[in-house]
Protein backbone atom coordinates (compact mmCIF):
# COMPACT_ATOMS: atom_id res chain seq x y z
CA UNK A 1 0.00 0.00 0.00
CA UNK A 2 2.83 2.43 -0.12
CA UNK A 3 6.59 1.26 -1.38
CA UNK A 4 7.28 -2.13 -3.06
CA UNK A 5 8.89 -5.05 -1.15
CA UNK A 6 9.49 -8.42 -2.11
CA UNK A 7 6.55 -10.79 -1.60
CA UNK A 8 3.16 -10.49 -3.02
CA UNK A 9 0.68 -7.32 -2.42
CA UNK A 10 -2.75 -8.53 -0.49
CA UNK A 11 -5.39 -9.20 -2.81
CA UNK A 12 -8.64 -6.94 -3.95
CA UNK A 13 -10.59 -9.67 -2.21
CA UNK A 14 -8.38 -10.16 1.15
CA UNK A 15 -8.59 -6.54 1.52
CA UNK A 16 -12.49 -6.43 0.68
CA UNK A 17 -12.78 -8.74 3.89
CA UNK A 18 -10.94 -6.36 5.71
CA UNK A 19 -12.22 -3.32 4.99
CA UNK A 20 -15.80 -5.21 6.09
CA UNK A 21 -14.54 -6.41 9.33
CA UNK A 22 -13.16 -3.26 10.07
CA UNK A 23 -16.53 -1.23 9.16
CA UNK A 24 -18.49 -4.14 10.95
CA UNK A 25 -15.96 -3.36 14.47
CA UNK A 26 -15.99 0.61 14.32
CA UNK A 27 -19.54 0.81 16.59
CA UNK A 28 -20.91 -1.95 18.33
CA UNK A 29 -18.22 -1.98 21.40
CA UNK A 30 -19.45 1.71 21.93
CA UNK A 31 -23.06 1.17 20.34
CA UNK A 32 -23.95 -1.57 22.88
CA UNK A 33 -23.88 0.52 25.85
CA UNK A 34 -25.88 3.05 25.83
CA UNK A 35 -28.93 -0.05 25.89
CA UNK A 36 -27.71 -1.20 29.23
CA UNK A 37 -26.59 2.08 31.07
CA UNK A 38 -29.65 1.61 33.42
CA UNK A 39 -28.01 -1.85 34.51
CA UNK A 40 -24.66 -0.42 34.05
CA UNK A 41 -25.48 2.40 36.44
CA UNK A 42 -26.74 0.64 39.28
CA UNK A 43 -24.51 -2.36 39.19
CA UNK A 44 -21.10 -0.01 39.31
CA UNK A 45 -22.92 2.77 41.46
CA UNK A 46 -22.79 5.47 39.18
CA UNK A 47 -23.66 9.24 39.47
CA UNK A 48 -25.68 10.84 36.68
CA UNK A 49 -22.92 13.17 35.81
CA UNK A 50 -20.11 10.08 35.79
CA UNK A 51 -23.15 8.22 33.26
CA UNK A 52 -22.69 11.56 31.52
CA UNK A 53 -18.68 11.12 31.05
CA UNK A 54 -19.14 7.81 30.22
CA UNK A 55 -21.45 9.01 27.19
CA UNK A 56 -19.72 11.58 26.28
CA UNK A 57 -16.51 9.74 26.79
CA UNK A 58 -15.93 7.61 23.01
CA UNK A 59 -17.23 10.78 20.83
CA UNK A 60 -14.26 12.59 22.96
CA UNK A 61 -11.42 9.28 22.00
CA UNK A 62 -12.72 9.43 18.62
CA UNK A 63 -12.09 12.88 18.22
CA UNK A 64 -8.80 13.13 20.20
CA UNK A 65 -7.42 9.60 18.99
CA UNK A 66 -8.57 10.70 15.15
CA UNK A 67 -5.23 13.47 15.37
CA UNK A 68 -2.25 11.06 15.68
CA UNK A 69 -3.93 8.46 13.69
CA UNK A 70 -2.44 9.93 10.47
CA UNK A 71 0.83 9.91 12.06
CA UNK A 72 0.50 6.53 12.81
CA UNK A 73 -0.33 5.70 9.57
CA UNK A 74 2.87 7.59 7.82
CA UNK A 75 5.06 6.10 10.36
CA UNK A 76 3.85 2.18 10.50
CA UNK A 77 1.89 1.86 7.45
CA UNK A 78 -1.99 1.91 7.26
CA UNK A 79 -2.18 -1.97 8.19
CA UNK A 80 -0.11 -1.91 10.68
CA UNK A 81 -1.94 0.78 12.71
CA UNK A 82 -5.10 -0.86 11.80
CA UNK A 83 -4.09 -3.88 13.48
CA UNK A 84 -2.82 -1.68 16.80
CA UNK A 85 -6.09 -0.67 16.37
CA UNK A 86 -7.64 -3.85 16.97
CA UNK A 87 -5.57 -4.18 19.41
CA UNK A 88 -6.95 -1.40 21.55
CA UNK A 89 -10.56 -2.47 20.60
CA UNK A 90 -10.03 -5.92 22.12
CA UNK A 91 -8.05 -4.15 25.44
CA UNK A 92 -10.92 -2.42 25.98
CA UNK A 93 -13.71 -4.85 25.57
CA UNK A 94 -11.77 -7.75 27.81
CA UNK A 95 -10.56 -5.02 30.37
CA UNK A 96 -14.46 -4.08 30.62
CA UNK A 97 -15.22 -7.42 32.18
CA UNK A 98 -13.80 -6.23 35.59
CA UNK A 99 -17.17 -4.33 36.23
CA UNK A 100 -15.96 -1.86 38.07
CA UNK A 101 -16.13 1.73 37.29
CA UNK A 102 -12.06 1.93 36.29
CA UNK A 103 -12.11 -0.44 34.03
CA UNK A 104 -15.80 0.79 32.60
CA UNK A 105 -14.16 3.88 32.05
CA UNK A 106 -10.25 2.61 30.78
CA UNK A 107 -12.26 -0.34 28.54
CA UNK A 108 -14.23 2.55 26.95
CA UNK A 109 -11.19 4.87 26.06
CA UNK A 110 -9.06 2.08 24.82
CA UNK A 111 -11.70 1.24 22.78
CA UNK A 112 -12.54 4.58 21.58
CA UNK A 113 -8.66 4.72 20.91
CA UNK A 114 -8.87 1.71 18.98
CA UNK A 115 -12.21 3.06 17.05
CA UNK A 116 -10.62 6.50 16.11
CA UNK A 117 -7.72 4.56 14.18
CA UNK A 118 -10.08 2.44 12.34
CA UNK A 119 -12.49 5.21 11.42
CA UNK A 120 -9.68 7.61 10.42
CA UNK A 121 -8.26 5.02 8.34
CA UNK A 122 -10.72 3.53 6.52
CA UNK A 123 -10.97 6.33 3.99
CA UNK A 124 -6.98 5.71 3.10
CA UNK A 125 -7.40 1.89 2.63
CA UNK A 126 -10.45 2.64 0.35
CA UNK A 127 -8.11 5.41 -1.53
CA UNK A 128 -5.30 3.15 -1.67
CA UNK A 129 -6.47 -0.56 -2.52
CA UNK A 130 -10.01 0.63 -4.81
CA UNK A 131 -9.00 4.32 -6.37
CA UNK A 132 -11.39 3.86 -8.84
CA UNK A 133 -13.99 2.53 -6.65
CA UNK A 134 -14.31 5.36 -3.93
CA UNK A 135 -17.82 6.23 -4.24
CA UNK A 136 -19.06 1.86 -4.25
CA UNK A 137 -16.53 1.05 -1.82
CA UNK A 138 -17.11 4.21 0.75
CA UNK A 139 -20.96 3.58 0.54
CA UNK A 140 -20.17 -0.62 1.15
CA UNK A 141 -18.14 0.51 4.38
CA UNK A 142 -20.58 3.07 5.50
CA UNK A 143 -23.60 0.21 5.59
CA UNK A 144 -21.26 -2.04 7.13
CA UNK A 145 -20.88 0.20 9.83
CA UNK A 146 -24.51 1.30 10.42
CA UNK A 147 -25.63 -2.16 10.48
CA UNK A 148 -23.05 -3.03 13.00
CA UNK A 149 -24.35 0.36 15.09
CA UNK A 150 -28.10 -1.04 14.72
CA UNK A 151 -27.22 -4.82 15.37
CA UNK A 152 -25.13 -3.50 18.89
CA UNK A 153 -28.13 -1.77 19.66
CA UNK A 154 -31.20 -4.39 18.99
CA UNK A 155 -29.12 -7.25 20.48
CA UNK A 156 -27.51 -5.40 23.94
CA UNK A 157 -30.34 -6.19 25.70
CA UNK A 158 -31.18 -9.78 24.38
CA UNK A 159 -27.46 -10.83 25.18
CA UNK A 160 -27.51 -9.23 28.70
CA UNK A 161 -30.36 -11.73 29.36
CA UNK A 162 -28.84 -14.56 27.73
CA UNK A 163 -25.43 -14.11 29.75
CA UNK A 164 -26.91 -12.48 32.85
CA UNK A 165 -24.26 -9.56 33.14
CA UNK A 166 -24.09 -6.30 31.40
CA UNK A 167 -20.42 -6.72 30.99
CA UNK A 168 -20.91 -10.60 29.19
CA UNK A 169 -23.39 -8.55 26.57
CA UNK A 170 -20.67 -6.19 26.00
CA UNK A 171 -17.46 -9.09 26.54
CA UNK A 172 -19.28 -10.32 23.05
CA UNK A 173 -18.55 -7.81 20.99
CA UNK A 174 -14.59 -9.42 21.06
CA UNK A 175 -15.82 -11.86 19.06
CA UNK A 176 -15.67 -10.14 15.92
CA UNK A 177 -12.45 -7.79 16.77
CA UNK A 178 -10.53 -10.82 17.45
CA UNK A 179 -11.73 -11.58 13.83
CA UNK A 180 -10.80 -8.63 12.28
CA UNK A 181 -7.52 -8.74 13.92
CA UNK A 182 -6.56 -12.39 12.15
CA UNK A 183 -7.73 -11.06 9.15
CA UNK A 184 -5.28 -7.79 9.48
CA UNK A 185 -2.38 -9.32 11.00
CA UNK A 186 -1.61 -11.13 8.01
CA UNK A 187 -2.56 -8.19 5.32
CA UNK A 188 0.05 -6.03 7.39
CA UNK A 189 2.84 -8.62 7.06
CA UNK A 190 2.70 -8.43 3.36
CA UNK A 191 1.88 -4.76 2.56
CA UNK A 192 4.54 -2.67 1.37
CA UNK A 193 6.74 -0.31 3.79
CA UNK A 194 5.73 3.25 4.19
CA UNK A 195 6.47 5.45 2.01
CA UNK A 196 9.21 7.82 2.92
CA UNK A 197 8.40 11.64 3.84
CA UNK A 198 10.11 12.99 0.82
CA UNK A 199 8.63 13.51 -1.88
CA UNK A 200 4.83 12.41 0.24
CA UNK A 201 1.91 14.64 -0.33
CA UNK A 202 1.31 14.05 3.29
CA UNK A 203 4.30 15.85 4.35
CA UNK A 204 2.71 19.20 4.90
CA UNK A 205 -0.03 21.02 6.33
CA UNK A 206 -3.91 21.02 5.68
CA UNK A 207 -5.31 23.84 7.74
CA UNK A 208 -4.21 26.20 5.39
CA UNK A 209 -6.74 25.02 2.49
CA UNK A 210 -9.99 26.15 2.06
CA UNK A 211 -11.54 22.66 0.21
CA UNK A 212 -10.01 20.59 3.77
CA UNK A 213 -12.05 23.16 5.76
CA UNK A 214 -14.94 22.70 3.97
CA UNK A 215 -14.86 19.04 4.01
CA UNK A 216 -14.38 19.16 7.70
CA UNK A 217 -17.37 21.74 8.28
CA UNK A 218 -19.55 19.42 6.59
CA UNK A 219 -18.69 16.42 8.93
CA UNK A 220 -18.82 18.26 11.64
CA UNK A 221 -22.04 19.43 10.97
CA UNK A 222 -23.35 16.11 9.91
CA UNK A 223 -21.70 14.98 13.68
CA UNK A 224 -24.02 17.47 14.65
CA UNK A 225 -27.38 16.71 13.78
CA UNK A 226 -26.39 12.33 14.12
CA UNK A 227 -25.08 12.54 18.01
CA UNK A 228 -28.03 15.00 18.68
CA UNK A 229 -30.81 13.28 17.39
CA UNK A 230 -30.01 10.11 17.93
CA UNK A 231 -28.98 10.52 21.43
CA UNK A 232 -32.14 12.54 22.23
CA UNK A 233 -34.67 10.94 20.25
CA UNK A 234 -35.89 8.67 22.61
CA UNK A 235 -36.51 11.48 25.23
CA UNK A 236 -38.33 13.31 22.20
CA UNK A 237 -40.46 10.83 21.76
CA UNK A 238 -41.56 10.20 25.02
CA UNK A 239 -42.25 13.61 25.31
CA UNK A 240 -44.90 13.87 22.84
CA UNK A 241 -46.60 10.81 24.25
CA UNK A 242 -45.09 7.76 23.26
CA UNK A 243 -43.77 5.13 25.40
CA UNK A 244 -40.55 3.51 26.50
CA UNK A 245 -40.63 0.73 24.59
CA UNK A 246 -41.99 2.80 21.31
CA UNK A 247 -39.42 5.18 21.63
CA UNK A 248 -36.70 2.89 21.50
CA UNK A 249 -38.22 0.66 18.68
CA UNK A 250 -38.48 3.73 16.64
CA UNK A 251 -34.54 4.80 17.29
CA UNK A 252 -33.73 1.13 16.57
CA UNK A 253 -35.81 1.91 13.56
CA UNK A 254 -33.90 5.13 12.49
CA UNK A 255 -30.48 3.06 12.87
CA UNK A 256 -31.89 0.22 11.34
CA UNK A 257 -32.75 2.73 8.13
CA UNK A 258 -29.62 4.60 7.67
CA UNK A 259 -27.71 0.87 6.25
CA UNK A 260 -29.58 1.43 2.76
CA UNK A 261 -28.91 5.37 2.90
CA UNK A 262 -25.24 4.41 3.87
CA UNK A 263 -25.06 2.31 0.82
CA UNK A 264 -26.67 4.28 -1.49
CA UNK A 265 -26.20 7.76 -1.20
CA UNK A 266 -22.56 7.36 -2.30
CA UNK A 267 -23.38 5.09 -5.47
CA UNK A 268 -26.50 7.87 -6.59
CA UNK A 269 -23.28 10.29 -6.55
CA UNK A 270 -22.09 8.44 -9.26
CA UNK A 271 -24.68 9.12 -11.57
CA UNK A 272 -26.49 12.42 -10.20
CA UNK A 273 -23.07 13.93 -9.02
CA UNK A 274 -22.31 14.93 -5.14
CA UNK A 275 -24.31 18.07 -5.25
CA UNK A 276 -28.38 17.06 -6.00
CA UNK A 277 -27.32 14.05 -3.22
CA UNK A 278 -26.22 16.76 -0.87
CA UNK A 279 -29.28 19.05 -1.18
CA UNK A 280 -31.67 15.59 -0.67
CA UNK A 281 -30.08 15.41 2.36
CA UNK A 282 -30.12 18.63 3.88
CA UNK A 283 -33.69 19.24 2.81
CA UNK A 284 -34.97 15.80 3.46
CA UNK A 285 -33.18 16.23 7.25
CA UNK A 286 -34.44 19.30 7.81
CA UNK A 287 -38.21 18.05 7.00
CA UNK A 288 -37.84 15.44 9.00
CA UNK A 289 -36.84 17.34 12.37
CA UNK A 290 -39.55 19.54 11.75
CA UNK A 291 -41.98 16.82 10.87
CA UNK A 292 -41.51 15.16 14.32
CA UNK A 293 -42.24 18.78 15.65
CA UNK A 294 -45.38 19.39 13.90
CA UNK A 295 -46.54 16.09 13.42
CA UNK A 296 -45.67 13.64 16.11
CA UNK A 297 -48.05 11.74 15.48
CA UNK A 298 -46.75 10.10 12.37
CA UNK A 299 -43.71 9.96 14.33
CA UNK A 300 -42.67 6.66 12.43
CA UNK A 301 -42.71 8.41 8.77
CA UNK A 302 -40.18 11.27 10.31
CA UNK A 303 -37.82 8.80 12.11
CA UNK A 304 -37.20 6.34 8.73
CA UNK A 305 -36.70 9.94 6.97
CA UNK A 306 -34.20 11.36 9.71
CA UNK A 307 -32.83 7.46 9.68
CA UNK A 308 -31.88 7.70 5.91
CA UNK A 309 -30.31 10.88 6.18
CA UNK A 310 -28.35 10.26 8.67
CA UNK A 311 -26.81 7.15 7.35
CA UNK A 312 -26.35 8.87 3.61
CA UNK A 313 -25.04 12.16 5.17
CA UNK A 314 -22.13 10.26 6.94
CA UNK A 315 -21.10 8.45 3.85
CA UNK A 316 -21.60 11.59 1.56
CA UNK A 317 -18.61 12.68 4.58
CA UNK A 318 -16.89 10.04 4.41
CA UNK A 319 -17.05 10.56 0.35
CA UNK A 320 -15.60 13.29 0.45
CA UNK A 321 -12.85 12.60 1.69
CA UNK A 322 -11.65 10.26 -0.95
CA UNK A 323 -12.75 12.08 -3.74
CA UNK A 324 -11.17 15.28 -2.71
CA UNK A 325 -7.55 13.28 -1.54
CA UNK A 326 -4.92 13.14 -4.40
CA UNK A 327 -3.07 10.21 -2.68
CA UNK A 328 -3.68 7.51 0.49
CA UNK A 329 -1.55 9.31 2.31
CA UNK A 330 -3.60 12.44 2.31
CA UNK A 331 -6.74 10.42 2.78
CA UNK A 332 -5.05 9.77 5.83
CA UNK A 333 -4.39 12.87 6.97
CA UNK A 334 -7.37 15.07 5.52
CA UNK A 335 -9.27 11.94 7.54
CA UNK A 336 -7.42 12.93 10.31
CA UNK A 337 -8.66 16.41 10.25
CA UNK A 338 -11.98 15.80 9.32
CA UNK A 339 -12.82 13.53 12.12
CA UNK A 340 -10.68 15.28 15.15
CA UNK A 341 -12.41 18.76 14.49
CA UNK A 342 -16.07 17.35 13.31
CA UNK A 343 -16.44 14.81 16.15
CA UNK A 344 -15.13 16.98 18.62
CA UNK A 345 -17.26 20.40 17.81
CA UNK A 346 -19.96 18.39 16.37
CA UNK A 347 -20.41 15.22 18.36
CA UNK A 348 -20.14 17.04 21.71
CA UNK A 349 -21.35 20.40 20.85
CA UNK A 350 -24.66 19.21 19.39
CA UNK A 351 -26.57 16.90 21.97
CA UNK A 352 -25.05 19.22 25.20
CA UNK A 353 -26.75 22.40 23.16
CA UNK A 354 -29.98 20.55 22.75
CA UNK A 355 -30.07 19.47 26.56
CA UNK A 356 -29.09 23.01 27.56
CA UNK A 357 -32.02 24.69 25.22
CA UNK A 358 -34.19 21.96 26.42
CA UNK A 359 -33.72 22.38 30.10
CA UNK A 360 -33.25 26.63 29.53
CA UNK A 361 -37.21 26.43 27.27
CA UNK A 362 -39.04 23.65 28.71
CA UNK A 363 -39.95 21.99 25.46
CA UNK A 364 -38.14 21.12 22.50
CA UNK A 365 -39.81 23.85 20.07
CA UNK A 366 -36.68 25.66 19.79
CA UNK A 367 -34.12 22.75 20.03
CA UNK A 368 -35.63 21.29 16.89
CA UNK A 369 -35.92 24.49 14.61
CA UNK A 370 -32.22 25.01 16.02
CA UNK A 371 -31.33 21.84 14.60
CA UNK A 372 -33.20 21.74 11.37
CA UNK A 373 -31.65 25.01 11.03
CA UNK A 374 -28.39 23.73 11.01
CA UNK A 375 -28.93 22.24 8.00
CA UNK A 376 -28.47 25.16 5.95
CA UNK A 377 -24.91 25.68 6.75
CA UNK A 378 -24.43 21.90 6.09
CA UNK A 379 -26.04 22.57 2.48
CA UNK A 380 -23.50 25.58 1.88
CA UNK A 381 -20.32 23.55 2.68
CA UNK A 382 -21.53 20.40 0.92
CA UNK A 383 -22.34 22.10 -2.18
CA UNK A 384 -18.36 23.78 -1.68
CA UNK A 385 -17.08 20.49 -1.27
CA UNK A 386 -18.74 19.59 -4.11
CA UNK A 387 -16.41 21.28 -6.59
CA UNK A 388 -14.18 18.76 -8.17
CA UNK A 389 -10.70 20.12 -6.23
CA UNK A 390 -8.12 18.43 -4.52
CA UNK A 391 -7.04 19.65 -1.15
CA UNK A 392 -3.68 20.85 -1.24
CA UNK A 393 -1.24 20.33 1.48
CA UNK A 394 1.20 23.32 2.25
CA UNK A 395 4.72 22.97 3.82
CA UNK A 396 5.17 23.65 7.50
CA UNK A 397 8.43 25.68 6.74
CA UNK A 398 7.54 27.69 3.80
CA UNK A 399 3.53 27.60 3.41
CA UNK A 400 4.26 26.31 -0.71
CA UNK A 401 1.79 23.98 -1.83
CA UNK A 402 3.20 19.79 -2.25
CA UNK A 403 3.57 19.26 -5.53
CA UNK A 404 2.59 15.43 -6.29
CA UNK A 405 5.98 13.38 -8.13
CA UNK A 406 3.35 11.42 -9.61
CA UNK A 407 -0.07 12.72 -11.62
CA UNK A 408 -2.98 11.77 -8.76
CA UNK A 409 -6.01 10.28 -9.82
CA UNK A 410 -8.91 11.88 -11.34
CA UNK A 411 -11.28 13.25 -8.93
CA UNK A 412 -14.72 13.12 -10.19
CA UNK A 413 -17.77 14.22 -8.53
Amino acid sequence: MSDHRSGARPSAVAMTVGLTLLALNLRPAVGSVSPLLDDIQESVGLSDSAVSVLTTLPVVCLGVFAAVSPALSRRMGTPRALVLGFVFLIAGILVRLDEAAWALFLGTALAGAGLAIGNVLMPAVIKSVFPDRVRLYTGIGTAVLSAGAALAAGVAVPLRNATDSWSGSLALWVIPAALGLIVWLPLARRADRPASAAGSTAGGSLLGDAMAWQVTGYLALRALVYFTALGWLPTILADFGYSNATSGALLSLAMLVSVPGALFAPILVGRKGTSPIVVAIAVAGAVSLLGLLWAPGIAALWVVILGITLGAGHAMALTFIGLRSPSPQVAAQLSGMVQTIGYLVGGIAGPLLLGLLHGATDGWTVSLILLAAFTLPELILGLCSSRGRAVRPRSRQSGATHQQTTQPPALVD
